[in-house]
């Protein structure tokens, strides 16, 4: 019998402990994640990004030292990622974290883009 009872209360304890908590309702911890890593990304490609910018700014200083500027079409994909990634944080701030991966799928695209342009792998 106390055997059966200890069992029965580390069933018990066991399942309480697997139970979801009351407070928040199950569909808000899915959604918390994704805006999480919705965020999550966004961090990196900014990051990315703003690395490549800068590389950008290097070259065409150089280039405008010699009375030279960057093709407009390079120039043109900088501003197409920076709406992007405004895009993306507009979303995440909404807390769309869909729309801020779709915008984040598109300003990776153009990034990649970029990158090749300024003579990146």
């Amino acid at each position: 019998m106390k055997c059966l009872v200890g069992l029965l209360l580390g069933v018990g304890v066991i399942c309480a402990q697997e139970a979801p908590d009351p407070r928040v309702p199950a569909p808000a911890r899915p959604q918390v994640q994704l805006q999480k890593e919705a965020q999550r990304r966004l961090g990196l490609v900014a990051t990315r990004a703003i690395a490549n910018f800068r590389s950008a700014d290097s070259i065409e200083a150089n280039l405008n030292a010699r009375g030279l500027s960057l093709h407009p079409q390079t120039v043109a994909l900088r501003l197409r990622i920076e709406a992007a990634l405004d895009a993306a944080r507009k979303a995440v701030d909404h807390a769309d974290p869909a729309a801020a991966n779709e915008s984040l799928d598109t300003a990776e695209v153009l990034l990649h883009r970029f990158i090749q342009r300024l003579g990146g792998a």
